[in-house]
C-alpha cells in the first residue's frame, strides 16, 4: 500500500513539475503567434469569441461590470495577439495582459494627471423594466464620495472626469461605470446574475441552484462562521439549516458532536449522516472550517441516491478551498483569542438551608454522627458572627461541625483561554493554481489544572495544473494531528460526582488524619491528584485528481484518496490518599493502581471514475454523469491493560507487576457500485432528473449484497413562464419540486452474518491463573440484507422583490422498510436472543421552511434568516404481539406498531396526599389508592388511579396491560429553529445567530433535580420548596432520611415532574470592523478587519438552573446529572489579507 501511495505522489508531482517547465516554453511562443483577424462594428463579446477561434486563445474577464455589448472593431493581417488586442480595444477604457494562451481583460486605471475639476454629476438608476430604483448606492470607487438615489431613482454626485463609479442595490448586479463628461447617466441595473447561476455542489458534480429538483441545503462556510471563535464544523452550522440536528453531551475541549439529519429514519441508533469531503468519506472533527468552501446536505433519497447504501441517514458534502486562478499572490492570516466561563452552573443550598432539610427528613444525627439540633445552633451563632469560628468549624463532644460555605464548583474551575490561529497561502500562474494552510487549535479548559487541555495542528496543501486545456491533474494532501487530555479517577466519587454529591459545607483544601497531612478529596484536589487520560489522532489524507476534456462537451475524472487515521488512548487509574471531607478518615482512590492503552488504526482507501456529458439543442438541455466508485476500509484495534504500578508517577504496561490483559478486533469490509445522473431541461423551465446507484456491500451475506437504489425527480420554474411577465416586478422565483427515491441502509457491523465465539479471561483462577472461557455463539441470519429507505419530498422555492425575499418549503414522507430487528421469539431454554432479520418498518413525516430577507436602507445592508423544522416518527411493523413497552428483560429498548419513537410513559399525578386522607390511626382512609408495595404518609406523591383497582402500579407493561401508566409525553426534539441577521455600514458588521428547540418533554430524576436524590447528595437552591406539615403546597413531596422511605415511590415518571425542554439560546453575537482600503493600500495591506464576538451567551428555557435542555445528561450516578458544562466565550481577534 505504502508502495503505491509513493508512486501515486510521484506521478503528481511530476506531472506538474513537467507542466511547468512547458508552460514557462509555451508562454513566448504564444504571444509571438501570428494569425489574421477581421470583425466590423460588432460587440465585445462577438470580437472576443473571434479571436478565440481564430488565435485559439482562452478569455478570462476579470471584472463582471464590463460592457460586452459595446461595439468595437478589428481588422489585423498576420498580426500577434498583441497586435489584435491593442486594436480592439483603443479608447475602450479596457486593459489587457497575455498569460500564455490566456487573455486576461480587465478595467484600465486611470493616471491622476488624465482626472480633471470636480463637478456635480447627475444620473437616475432603473430596474430592468425602466422603473426608479430607491435607494440604490451610487460611490466613487476610491474616494468618500457616495449618496443614494430618491424615490424617483435620480441622483447627483460630485464628480471628477474620468471617475469612476459603483452602483448596487440588493438582488441586483453592482456596476461600474466611468464618467466621460457632465451629460446625465441613465444606469439600468440587472438582476444579479449569481442568483441564478449560482452553482450548489451535489454528487460527483455541481448544479445550478435554480435546476435543483430535490431537497437540499447549502451554505459558504466563510458566511457561516463569520468571525466566530469556534473551533470545529459541527459549532459552525449549528442552526444554519433546516433538519440538520447537532447534539453534544458535553463542553469539553475538543469533545465531538453528533449530526442527524431529518430526524430518526432507522433503529439503529449508531447510524449517522455519510460525510464526504471532496467526494471521499472523512472525519469531519478532524477538518479546520477555515479550509471549508462550501457545506451541501443531501436530505431527501432523490439527491442522495448516487451514494446509494451509504446514504440512508442523508449526506454532508463539505468542498475543501482550492487555489485561485488570480496570477497574485494571496496571503491571509486570522487569529482569535478568547475566554471561556462556565454558562450554566447550578447552585447548591446554603449549609443552614442543607441542615434544617436534613431536620426537616427527620433526621437526629447525621451520618458521620452531628446531632442536627446542635448543628443547626452552631449554624445560626455562625452566620451572626463568622468570627466566632474563624477555621470555619466547631468541635463539640469530639465531632467536628463544619459552619463556613464553600462552592466547590468555583473552587475546581477558572477561566479557560483558547487561540486559533489560521495562514493561508493562495494564488496561480497561467499554469499552476495552489493553496496552502496552516491552521492551530490551542485550549486550555476550565477545570483548574494543565491537564484539561486540547491542541489541534492542521496542514493542508493543494495543487491543481492548467498547462493543456485537455487535462487538469490535482493533487490535495491534508494532515490533522490532535491531542486533548482531561483528569479522570473513580476515587472519592469521581470528579464530577463529588462536585454534584458533596454539600456546600464541605471543607476544602487539606485535613489531619491521625497526623498525616492529607488533600481533602474535593474535585479540585482529585484533579490535582488525577493522571489525565489522552486521546491522540493522527489523520493524512492524500487526495489525487484528474480531470480529461477530450471532447467539447465531455468530461472525464479520476480520483484516488487514501486516508489513514490513527487513533490512541491512555487511561492510568492512580493510587492516591485522600482525607474524606465527610466522615474525616483516610481512603484511598483504588485498591490497586490501573494502567490502560488502546490503539484504533484505520486504513481507507476509495477510487471513483466518472464521466459527464452536457450538452444544449435549441431549448433542450440534457447532462448525463456516469460512473464507477470503490471504497474500503480495513479498522484494527488492539487494547491492554496491566495493574500494580512500580512507579505511580512513570505509568506503563512494562512498569507494572500484575497480570496482563489485552483483546483486539478487526473489522473490514468494501463497497463497490456503478452510478449514474441524467438531468434534462426544456427551455429553463422544465426539469426532469434522474439518479441512481447499483450497490454491493461486503457487511451482508454472499447471496444479499447487492441492490439498485433509483430516484426521479422534476420541477417546474413557474416564474419563467410567459403567463407570469406581468408579476416579475413582485415575483422573481419560483420553482415547484417533487421527488421520489429509495436508497439503503448498510449501517451494521461487518460479520453479523458470521456465529462468532469471543474468548476471555474469567475472573476465577485455577491453580492461580485465570483460565481462558469461550461465550456462547449468538445466533445468526444468513439471508439478511439492506434496509430500504424511500422518500417522497415536495417543495418549492419562491423569490419575491427581486430576490429580496426567499422562502423554501419542503414536505416529506420518508418509510424504512426491512429494518434489522430480532425476529420471532424463541423459547427461553435456548439461551439466546433470536437472531437480526429484516422484519421491522417505520415511517417518518416532516416538513421545513427557511424564509431569508436581504435589503439596504440608505447605506445600511442588512438581512435576516430563519429555518423552521418539525418530523414525528412511528413504527409501521415490529414483532411485539403482546404490545411490550419500555425495556425488554435484556434492559434493551422495546418497538411495537403504532409507537411514536420518543414517547414517555408514565403516571399522572393527582396531588400530594394531606393528613385529610389518612384516618385517627394514621391508615389510609377506603377509596384512596396506594403505590403497590408502599405506605404512603401526607406529603408522598397520589397517583391517579387509572384502573380504578385502588393499587397504583404497572400491570404487565404492555399496551394490553398498562396498569396506571399511559403516555405522558415525547422527548423528540419538536419545532428545531435558527434566525440569523447582521446589518453593515461604512465597515462595521454586527450579526447574530439564535438556535432553539420549539417543543420537548424531559424526563429528569437526579441529583440536579430532586432533593436529597439518594443517600449521598445534598440539596440545591431550587428544590428548597419541598413538603413539610408547615408548607403543605409543596411542589417536591416530603424528604426522607437517605433518601430511603417512600421515595423511590414519589420519584416514578409522572406527569408531576416531566419538564419542558424547549428553549432558545443566543449562539453568537459578533461586532467588526472592516478598515477603509485606501488606509491599507498605503501599507500594502488588502483588507485588515478587527472583531468581538460572543458565543454561547444565554439560554432561555425552563429547567432547573444547571441542568442544560441541548445535552442529554441522564441520573447515571457516574455523572449525577451534571458533567463537563458548555461554555460561554467572550472573543476578539484580526482578519488579514496582503
Amino acid at each position: 500500500m505504502r508502495l503505491i501511495i509513493r508512486k501515486t505522489l510521484l506521478m503528481f508531482l511530476l506531472l506538474s513539475l513537467s507542466n511547468v517547465l512547458t508552460g514557462f516554453q509555451l508562454s513566448a511562443q504564444e504571444q509571438n503567434k501570428k494569425f489574421s483577424v477581421k470583425a466590423d462594428n460588432v460587440t465585445l463579446k462577438e470580437a472576443i469569441e473571434v479571436v478565440r477561434k481564430q488565435g485559439n486563445y482562452s478569455f478570462l474577464i476579470r471584472n463582471n461590470d464590463i460592457d460586452l455589448n459595446k461595439k468595437v472593431s478589428v481588422n489585423v493581417d498576420k498580426g500577434t495577439i498583441n497586435d489584435v488586442m491593442a486594436q480592439l480595444l483603443t479608447g475602450t477604457g479596457i486593459s489587457y495582459e497575455v498569460n500564455g494562451n490566456r487573455v486576461v481583460i480587465f478595467h484600465a486605471a486611470v493616471p491622476e494627471k488624465e482626472q480633471g475639476k470636480a463637478f456635480v454629476l447627475k444620473g437616475k438608476v432603473t430596474d430592468p423594466s425602466g422603473g426608479g430604483v430607491i435607494g440604490a448606492n451610487v460611490k466613487v470607487l476610491n474616494s468618500t464620495e457616495g449618496t443614494i438615489t430618491d424615490m424617483d431613482g435620480n441622483f447627483s454626485l460630485s464628480v471628477t472626469p474620468n471617475a469612476r463609479l459603483s452602483v448596487s442595490y440588493i438582488g441586483y448586479a453592482t456596476q461600474e461605470v466611468v464618467v466621460k463628461n457632465q451629460t446625465p447617466l441613465h444606469i439600468a441595473l440587472k438582476e444579479d446574475s449569481r442568483l441564478i447561476d449560482e452553482v450548489v455542489v451535489v454528487g460527483y458534480g455541481v448544479q445550478k441552484k435554480a435546476n435543483l429538483t430535490g431537497a437540499v441545503s447549502s451554505v459558504k462556510m466563510d458566511e457561516v462562521l463569520g468571525d466566530r471563535p469556534v473551533v470545529s464544523v459541527s459549532d459552525a452550522l449549528k442552526g444554519a439549516m433546516p433538519g440538520l440536528q447537532i447534539t453534544g453531551n458535553s463542553g469539553r475541549p475538543g469533545e465531538e458532536m453528533s449530526f442527524n439529519i431529518r430526524g430518526v429514519n432507522s433503529l439503529d441508533k449508531n447510524g449517522k449522516p455519510l460525510v464526504l469531503v471532496d467526494n471521499v468519506e472523512m472525519d469531519i472533527n478532524m477538518l479546520d472550517p477555515n479550509d471549508i468552501e462550501s457545506v451541501t446536505v443531501l436530505k431527501d433519497a432523490a439527491s442522495s441516491a448516487i451514494y446509494g447504501a451509504r446514504a440512508a441517514f442523508g449526506v454532508i458534502l463539505i468542498t475543501t478551498k482550492k487555489g485561485s486562478d488570480s496570477t497574485r499572490l494571496s496571503i491571509n492570516y486570522s487569529n482569535n483569542f478568547s475566554f471561556s466561563r462556565p454558562a450554566n452552573m447550578p447552585r447548591k443550598a446554603t449549609p443552614l438551608q442543607t441542615v434544617q432539610a436534613y431536620k426537616d427528613m427527620g433526621t437526629i444525627n447525621y451520618q458521620s454522627g452531628q446531632n442536627v439540633d446542635t448543628w443547626l445552633d452552631l449554624l445560626k451563632e455562625y452566620n451572626a458572627n463568622p468570627s466566632a469560628y474563624p477555621d470555619g468549624y466547631a468541635m463539640v463532644d469530639g465531632l467536628r461541625y463544619s459552619l463556613a460555605e464553600t462552592n466547590l464548583f468555583d473552587d475546581m474551575m477558572e477561566t479557560g483561554f483558547q487561540q486559533t490561529h489560521n495562514l493561508s497561502v493562495g494564488g496561480g500562474t497561467k499554469d499552476i493554481s495552489y493553496r496552502f494552510s496552516f491552521g492551530m487549535v490551542d485550549e486550555n479548559g476550565v477545570l483548574a489544572s494543565d491537564k484539561d487541555a486540547y491542541k489541534r495542528y492542521n496542514v493542508s496543501s493543494y495543487i491543481r495544473s492548467d498547462v493543456f486545456s485537455w487535462i487538469t491533474p490535482e493533487l490535495d494532501i491534508k494532515y490533522t494531528n490532535s491531542k486533548s487530555e482531561l483528569p479522570e479517577t473513580s476515587g472519592g466519587y469521581g470528579i464530577w460526582g463529588a462536585a454534584v454529591a458533596f454539600p456546600s459545607y464541605f471543607p476544602t483544601g487539606t485535613m489531619n488524619i491521625d497526623g498525616e497531612e492529607l488533600p481533602i478529596n474535593t474535585p479540585r484536589n482529585l484533579i490535582s491528584l488525577a493522571y489525565p487520560t489522552t486521546i491522540q489522532k493522527n489523520n493524512i489524507r492524500i487526495f489525487g485528481k484528474v480531470t480529461i476534456t477530450p471532447l467539447k462537451n465531455v468530461k472525464l475524472v479520476g480520483e484516488y484518496t487514501y486516508n489513514h487515521l490513527s487513533n490512541e488512548k491512555t487511561k492510568f487509574e492512580k493510587k492516591f490518599y485522600y482525607a474524606h471531607g465527610g466522615n474525616f478518615v483516610k481512603e484511598t482512590s483504588t485498591a490497586n493502581s490501573k494502567y490502560e492503552n488502546s490503539n484504533g488504526i484505520t486504513d481507507y482507501n476509495a477510487l471513483n471514475f466518472y464521466g459527464n456529458y452536457n450538452n444544449t439543442w435549441g431549448k433542450h438541455e440534457v447532462t448525463v454523469m456516469g460512473g464507477f466508485n470503490q471504497e474500503s476500509s480495513d479498522y484494527r484495534y488492539a487494547e491492554m491493560s496491566r495493574m500494580n504500578m512500580i512507579n505511580e508517577d512513570l505509568p506503563s504496561i512494562s512498569q507494572a507487576t500484575g497480570d496482563y490483559f489485552a483483546k483486539d478486533k478487526f473489522e473490514r469490509y468494501t463497497v463497490r457500485g456503478l452510478f449514474y445522473r441524467i438531468n434534462y431541461s426544456f427551455a429553463g423551465k422544465y426539469l426532469i432528473e434522474t439518479n441512481g446507484r447499483y450497490d454491493g456491500s461486503s457487511k451482508f451475506p454472499k447471496n444479499s449484497r447487492f441492490g439498485f437504489f433509483p430516484s426521479v425527480s422534476a420541477g417546474w420554474r413557474v416564474s419563467e413562464e410567459a403567463f407570469m411577465k406581468p408579476l416579475t416586478s413582485v415575483l422573481s422565483n419560483l420553482k415547484l419540486r417533487a421527488s421520489w427515491g429509495n436508497i439503503g441502509n448498510q449501517s451494521i457491523t461487518p460479520y453479523a452474518y458470521i456465529p462468532g465465539m469471543d474468548a476471555e479471561q474469567a475472573y476465577w483462577t485455577v491453580s492461580g491463573i485465570k483460565v481462558t472461557t469461550l461465550k456462547p455463539a449468538a445466533l445468526v441470519s444468513n439471508s439478511f440484507t439492506w434496509e430500504k429507505v424511500t422518500t417522497v419530498d415536495v417543495g418549492f422555492d419562491l423569490g419575491l422583490l427581486n430576490n429580496r425575499l426567499n422562502l423554501v418549503f419542503d414536505w416529506y414522507r420518508r418509510d424504512t422498510k426491512g429494518m434489522l430487528a430480532p425476529g420471532a421469539e424463541l423459547p427461553a431454554v435456548l439461551g439466546a436472543s433470536a437472531p437480526l432479520q429484516n422484519t421491522a418498518d417505520l415511517r417518518s413525516k416532516g416538513w421545513e421552511i427557511t424564509v431569508d430577507w436581504n435589503d439596504q436602507i440608505g447605506k445600511v445592508k442588512y438581512n435576516l434568516g430563519f429555518n423552521l423544522y418539525d418530523a414525528k416518527t412511528k413504527i409501521t411493523k415490529y414483532n411485539n404481539e403482546t404490545g411490550l413497552f419500555g425495556k425488554d428483560k435484556n434492559d434493551k429498548d422495546t418497538y411495537r406498531v403504532g409507537m411514536e419513537l420518543g414517547e414517555i410513559w408514565g403516571y399522572v399525578t393527582d396531588r400530594l396526599y394531606t393528613v385529610d386522607d389518612f384516618d385517627a390511626d394514621g391508615k389510609l382512609k377506603a377509596g384512596i389508592p396506594k403505590v403497590e408495595g408502599y405506605n404512603p404518609n401526607p406529603g408522598d406523591i397520589l397517583y391517579k388511579d387509572l384502573d380504578d383497582n385502588d393499587i397504583i402500579n404497572g400491570g404487565t407493561s404492555t399496551t394490553k396491560d398498562p396498569g396506571d401508566r399511559k403516555i405522558i409525553g415525547n422527548s423528540t426534539r419538536r419545532y428545531q429553529y435558527g434566525i440569523h441577521g447582521g446589518a453593515s455600514w461604512k465597515g462595521f458588521s454586527l450579526s447574530f445567530l439564535l438556535q432553539g428547540v420549539g417543543k420537548r418533554d424531559l424526563w429528569i430524576m437526579n441529583d440536579l433535580f430532586y432533593p436529597h436524590y439518594d443517600a449521598w447528595t445534598t440539596v440545591y437552591d431550587t428544590q428548597l420548596n419541598y413538603w413539610t406539615p408547615e408548607r403543605t403546597d409543596s411542589y417536591f413531596p416530603r424528604l426522607y432520611e437517605k433518601a430511603a422511605g417512600n421515595t423511590a415511590a414519589n420519584t416514578r415518571i409522572q406527569t408531576r415532574y416531566l419538564q419542558d425542554g424547549s428553549y432558545l439560546s443566543i449562539r453568537n453575537i459578533t461586532l467588526s470592523y472592516n478598515f477603509p482600503s485606501k488606509w491599507m493600500n498605503k501599507i500594502g495591506v488588502n483588507n485588515l478587519a478587527v472583531f468581538f464576538s460572543g458565543e454561547n451567551l444565554y439560554t432561555f428555557d425552563h429547567l432547573p438552573k444547571g441542568l442544560d435542555p441541548e445535552r442529554s445528561v441522564t441520573d447515571d450516578l457516574g455523572q449525577r446529572g451534571f458533567t463537563y458544562p458548555y461554555m460561554r466565550q467572550y472573543s476578539f481577534g484580526i482578519n488579514l489579507s496582503f
